[in-house]
Order: structure tokens, then C-alpha cells, then sequence
């Protein structure tokens, strides 16, 4: 399969053209996708027109699949979705658009801030597979930031302030802040807060990268406010338009991005009116394929 591959910012990012993915992903284009996520930590891999199945199948090439969690609550499958993906869309089970009071729709305005998937789970998360099934007309953009060359380009002090720094993640930090409703001691207790290095080293390249975001909720055996008040200075300092690229959607894009060294937010279309369904599978560095509730012994109810 010979493969196109254009930059489409200074700094990282890149699209491939030419894949097919709608099948099995030969070796040669498993290294290839290797050796273009070391450099540009996010590929946009153009006109997939693929299933669940066939991304869940590409998925898999690069890690073991990191499960949505159930957070201890009965519910029953999205039959829009096949299991161990993460519907990421406006739409309830019957692919209608979520109306505004519901929970999924609150907890779909986290997305608007700056994040890396899952740095509130203790499990090794590495790539993120979104898929663009459909499009709303306008808006919907994805920004992404490059948190290596953010490191890179941090002043020497902050560098040294940084450098031993461990920040405390927690999910429900975001989906409280989104109105999310209710919260309560067995959703709090499935979805505990973890704690990360907020400098950590890429394995594949050697490169540093700050491992921020809105999930950061303070800085491990900081005063509170002085730690608040440092990552808010990074997360600033690594969002600057420089470090940023924005990502508009096509038709059958498949963005693939290295949460161990970017951020990304998703930015506001009319979600009242125009669908949109995009489909994410999430991969581990290693590890069985599991959930983080599933990890930590959290019972679903029957």
C-alpha cells in the first residue's frame, strides 16, 4: 500500500493519504503508522469509509483496547456502537439528538476544554481512533496541542518548578464543572482521582512532554492555590496558538493522537439541530483489555 503523508503544521501533525483500512492492516502499514505517530503525534488518515469492526480491528494493531467504564452504573449497550468503543456524539441510543437537560449532553461540554483522554485513570492510555461518521455542516472543529513543543519552548525556571512536579487527575473535576447532575459516593469511588508525572518521557522518541489538562486538579504536596495557580500558567502557556492545530473535519477522517504528549477540545457547532457522530476507540501501552472501573474492582449492578 503506498501511502501519502503531508504535514499540515510546523510542528506536528500530518495526513495520510491513500490507506484503506476497511480490512486487515498489513505489517507494513502498522510500522509506518508507528514511525508517523513518534514524529507528528497526531495523523489524520483521509476517506476511511469503515465499520466499528474494521476500526476496533486497526485499533488493536497498536495496543490493547482501553474499555469504556461503567462507573457502577446499570445502563444498558448503546446499540448505535459496538462494545469497547466510546460514542462520541450528540445522539442517544436511536441516533436522535440529545435533547439539552440529559447527562450525556453535559457531560459532552467537557470536551470544550482542553483535555487528554482518560489521564483521570491509573491505566496506561497511549492513542485515541476517531472516526467521522457524521458531520454537522459548520463548527465541530478539534484543536490539538503539541505538549512536547510546549516543553520544549517553557522558560528554564518553569522547567526546574516542573521537573519533580506530580499533578492529581479526577474525572469528575470536568463533568461537575459541566453541569453533569448528580454525583454521588459510588460514581465518586468508581472513578477515584490518580496521580501523573507532569513531565513524562515519549518511550518511542525520548522526548519530553507535560501531561496537563483540564482533568488536573492540583499538584501533589503543593499549597493548593500555589499548585492551581502553576497549572493553570502551563496549561496557558502550552495552549498558545503556536503549539496548536486545528483540525476540520471531512467526511470519513480518521484522526489518530498520542495522548501521552497533546491535548485537544472540541469547539461548538449547533448541536441542537446538526448531528454529529463520531466513534472513538482508546488503546493502552500494554496491559489486558479492560476498563479503569473494571481495573479497580467496581461491580457493574445486574
Amino acid at each position: 500500500m503506498s501511502l501519502t503523508v503531508n504535514r499540515l503544521n510546523p510542528l506536528f501533525g500530518a495526513e495520510v493519504i491513500g490507506a484503506d483500512l476497511a480490512g486487515p492492516t498489513d505489517d507494513r502499514t502498522v510500522a509506518h503508522v508507528i514511525e508517523l505517530m513518534a514524529e507528528y503525534a497526531v495523523i489524520v488518515i483521509r476517506d476511511q469509509d469503515i465499520t466499528d469492526e474494521d476500526q476496533i480491528r486497526f485499533s488493536r494493531a497498536f495496543g490493547p483496547l482501553e474499555l469504556p467504564p461503567h462507573m457502577g452504573l446499570k445502563g444498558p449497550f448503546n446499540p448505535r456502537i459496538s462494545p469497547g468503543m466510546y460514542d462520541v456524539s450528540n445522539l442517544d441510543n436511536e441516533g436522535n439528538i440529545l435533547p439539552p437537560e440529559s447527562q450525556r449532553y453535559a457531560s459532552n461540554r467537557a470536551n470544550a476544554e482542553f483535555h487528554t483522554d482518560s489521564s483521570f485513570n491509573a491505566l496506561p492510555t497511549k492513542w485515541s481512533i476517531l472516526s467521522a461518521r457524521i458531520l454537522p455542516p459548520e463548527g465541530a472543529d478539534t484543536l490539538f496541542v503539541d505538549t512536547r513543543a510546549a516543553y520544549d519552548a517553557l522558560p528554564e525556571d518553569m522547567k526546574e518548578r516542573v521537573a519533580s512536579a506530580v499533578a492529581e487527575h479526577y474525572f469528575w473535576k470536568t463533568r461537575s464543572r459541566a453541569g453533569y447532575g448528580e454525583i454521588n459516593e459510588d460514581m465518586k469511588k468508581a472513578m477515584p482521582p490518580v496521580q501523573h508525572k507532569i513531565v513524562r518521557e515519549i518511550p518511542e522518541t525520548g522526548r519530553q512532554a507535560l501531561y496537563i489538562g483540564s482533568h488536573a486538579t492540583h499538584i501533589v504536596d503543593w499549597p493548593l492555590e500555589e499548585g492551581q495557580k502553576f497549572l493553570d500558567e502551563l496549561n496557558n502557556f502550552a495552549t498558545q496558538d503556536q503549539f496548536t492545530y486545528r483540525h476540520k473535519w471531512r467526511d470519513r477522517d480518521l484522526v489518530v493522537w498520542d495522548n501521552r504528549c497533546t491535548l485537544h477540545r472540541g469547539t461548538p457547532f449547533d448541536d441542537a439541530k446538526f448531528k454529529r457522530d463520531l466513534r472513538r476507540t482508546t488503546i493502552n501501552e500494554h496491559g489486558p483489555e479492560i476498563s479503569s472501573t473494571d481495573a479497580i474492582g467496581v461491580p457493574q449492578p445486574a
